[in-house]
């Protein structure tokens, strides 16, 4: 642990506490030195807890220094009549006292000055059991010493962590790799049955597998490395127990190197594991083994970026990030100077200190701590969203608890700060003052200051004298006669299909009518009286094959008006397969413009103002805003989309029937939008029938949060159905 930078004075108000203490370094407390960006400083270790600490070379010098037989008041004269100008100021001393005590770094004296020190211990413990029960992310119970069985086995771990070891093992990646590619058809048909009833057992019993590997990967390497694991315990990872190990030693390690590999090697071996599964989830059949591998593949790979990996979470990928850029405590530090920045230009207090030592550090501090709280509240989110959608009631509960703790916990720190820290003193009333300007200005704003509501739904361009071309015939679509894009005369041929079907089925009707000829004349030539009903046989046989020679006229489409043939979605079908009614693009015969958006029912708000404006940006230009004019919204629904590109089945965002071969016909009802689309700005984006884009109507303006409170009953209607 870092010392604090405290501030440049050499007496300190409160160098009366400590003054007369006396205390030494405690027996159990090791320390050597290392190099973080380049400067010198010492750690510490504690041989009874394991715990590791950081402290500058002066701190420790004056650390050395203490003893049961001097006062601190003596130690520190004696060190400033040695060194003058490296001796710590007072409040620096007074700032080291107190975290070495918090850390039970130190022995202290029973002496009445000691109690008040003591009761920095008795703060931390409180702390650190809040911390226990309100960290509902990462509970840690230790449960057993498992040092003495890796050094037992520092033998076969050299083995496996050896260069030969690395060629096994990144030839077992490939081979994972393989089966996962030659099985990407039915890779993810599993996904969604990861939390349903009957695989939650698979599910945690591959968590334990992987976690429990996981964790002995970070105590083998840190054995490996000479490093000492003395926890073996249980994590409650939202509530759920998994196992875990301290190799915090490795953060004494002086090789860099080597605290990377010990950050990574539950990765490293999480990730072998998950090839390991992969091969047997390919090879192996459905039953229980194939979907406890899928279950292990997928815990050992995907919970590996999300949680482990990523170095906004407090897991390996935070302690890599701290390794890599020589930052200790980057996390802890990150909140200080975040606070430090409120305290400084928001409350405005005069003698706020920052943890920042450097230039760097009071840029990339703020930033990750923001980024951190940040990805930790969409994280959260996204698990009470994907819980939610199997179990309603537990994501109820988990979204309780993440109000709870990211938003009323943190309002009811912020407001016993204001009223008990001693640190604003003379402050408090200005502090509180700005406060509530501050809390009553945002209340306005958010629920009496009407701010513009818009809702953005996606469309597609259309012109408005086109005529859809569509196949009027089955057929394989085999040439192209013409090129999409360009203007295209009456009755000019466009492509031509192939339907050997239908040319048989022709073939043989004209046989047949051969043969129904030639029985009529023989029955006229005899005087059958059968005659008639052979004259009604081929009646019937030549309107029969009078549609199917129009069938095969029909698999030579041509233009019928004359315009721009728009079909740019053909050039990759040539080849297929194109049904009876497929699209084959659309004539347009130019003149105006319109904009045809699809508004899910969910956005039936639209009714209850008037639309102010309407804009909209196209596919691959959206740079450019093109005012719509004449928005209407059709006060009915519709159930077949404008463009098969808005679909699901096109590339787009709404779900579409799978018995639409079209993929034009969307699975719930919706609301069409349209407008005139008569660009007037320069540069003006090229217009086309059939582009997609997206539309952003602008309605009246309603305060921010009923906007909120609106789209947040929106989104539980649409994924919830509530």
């Amino acid at each position: 642990m870092s010392l604090e930078q405290a501030a440049s004075k050499t007496y300190s108000d409160a160098w009366h506490r400590v003054a007369t203490v006396r205390a030494e370094l405690r027996h159990s407390v090791t320390a050597h030195r290392q190099f973080f960006r380049g400067e010198p400083w010492v750690i510490l270790r504690d041989r009874f807890s394991s715990d590791w600490y950081r402290v500058s070379p002066q701190a420790y010098d004056f650390l050395c220094r203490l003893s049961l037989q001097q006062t601190i008041a003596q130690v520190w004269e004696a060190c400033l009549v040695a060194d003058p100008h490296g001796t710590l100021t007072q409040e620096e001393v007074v700032q080291l006292i107190g975290q070495m005590n918090l850390s039970n770094l130190i022995s202290v004296d029973r002496g009445a000055l000691a109690e008040s020190l003591f009761e920095r211990f008795s703060k931390r413990v409180s702390a650190e059991r809040k911390a226990l029960v309100l960290g509902f992310l990462s509970i840690k119970l230790p449960l057993l010493d498992p040092d003495r069985w890796l050094e037992q086995a520092r033998k076969p771990i050299g083995w496996i962590f050896s260069p030969l070891g690395a060629v096994m093992y990144s030839l077992l990646l490939l081979l994972g790799g393989k089966a996962l590619m030659d099985n990407a058809d039915r890779l993810f048909d599993q996904t969604s049955a990861l939390l349903a009833p009957s695989n939650l057992g698979l599910l945690y019993v591959g968590f334990l597998i992987a976690k429990l590997l996981h964790e002995l990967g970070h105590a083998a390497l840190c054995k490996r490395f000479g490093g000492e694991v003395h926890k073996l315990g249980v994590m409650f990872l939202i509530f759920a127990p998994m196992p875990y190990v301290d190799a915090t030693s490795a953060w004494g390690l002086r090789n860099r190197t080597e605290r990377v590999l010990v950050g990574l090697g539950g990765v490293l071996v999480e990730l072998g594991v998950a090839a390991m599964a992969a091969l047997i989830w390919a090879h192996s059949a459905p039953g229980t083994v194939h979907a406890l591998a899928y279950n292990i593949m997928f815990v050992a790979s995907v919970s590996t970026l999300v949680f482990n990996l990523n170095p906004l979470l407090r897991f390996d990928g935070y302690h890599l990030l701290v390794d890599l850029l020589d930052v200790p405590n980057l996390f802890q530090r990150s909140r200080e100077q975040l606070r430090y920045l409120g305290e400084r230009y928001f409350l405005r207090l005069p003698h706020a200190q920052g943890a920042a030592r450097t230039p760097t550090e009071a840029w990339l501090l703020p930033l990750y701590g923001l980024a951190s709280i940040g990805y930790w509240l969409a994280l959260m989110s996204t698990i009470v969203v994907f819980v939610g959608g199997q179990y309603l009631e537990l994501g109820i509960l988990l979204a309780f608890v993440l109000v709870f703790t990211s938003i009323l916990l943190p309002i009811g720190k912020f407001l016993l700060y204001l009223i008990n820290d001693a640190r604003l003193g003379p402050y408090r009333a200005r502090a509180v003052s700005l406060t509530a300007t501050a809390g009553v200005s945002l209340m306005v704003l958010l629920t009496l200051v009407p701010m513009p509501d818009r809702l953005r739904v996606p469309g597609v361009l259309e012109a408005e004298r086109s005529r859809a071309l569509h196949s009027e015939t089955d057929g394989f679509f085999v040439e192209l006669l013409a090129r999409p894009g360009e203007f295209v005369q009456k009755n000019q041929p466009l492509l031509r299909l192939s339907n050997l079907d239908l040319e048989r089925e022709i073939e043989a009707a004209q046989m047949r009518r051969q043969e129904l000829m030639s029985q009529e004349i023989r029955a006229i030539s005899k005087g059958m009286v059968d005659y008639a009903p052979l004259a009604r046989q081929r009646q019937a046989l030549e309107e029969n094959l009078s549609q199917l020679l129009e069938r095969q006229e029909a698999l030579l489409v041509r233009a019928p008006i004359e315009g721009v043939w728009s079909a740019s979605e053909l050039a990759h079908t040539r080849g297929q397969w194109m049904a009876r009614g497929a699209s084959l693009g659309t004539l347009v015969q130019g003149g105006g413009w319109r904009f045809v958006a699809v508004l899910p029912q969910i956005g039936s708000h639209v009714f209850d103002g008037e639309v102010q404006q309407a804009e909209v940006r196209l596919r691959g230009e959206e740079s450019m805003n093109v005012l719509a004019r004449q928005a209407q919204v059709m006060p009915f629904e519709q159930g077949i989309l404008p463009s098969r590109a808005l679909g699901m089945a096109g590339g787009g965002a709404i779900a579409v029937s799978p018995s639409d071969p079209n993929g034009l016909t969307a699975t719930e009802p919706f609301f069409r939008v349209e407008a005139r689309i008569e660009p007037d700005a320069e540069p003006t984006p090229a217009l086309f029938h059939g582009r997609t884009g997206v539309m952003r109507i602008t309605l009246s303006s309603r305060p921010l949060l009923s906007q909120w409170e609106r789209e947040l009953r929106q989104f539980l209607q649409r994924r919830f159905r509530v």
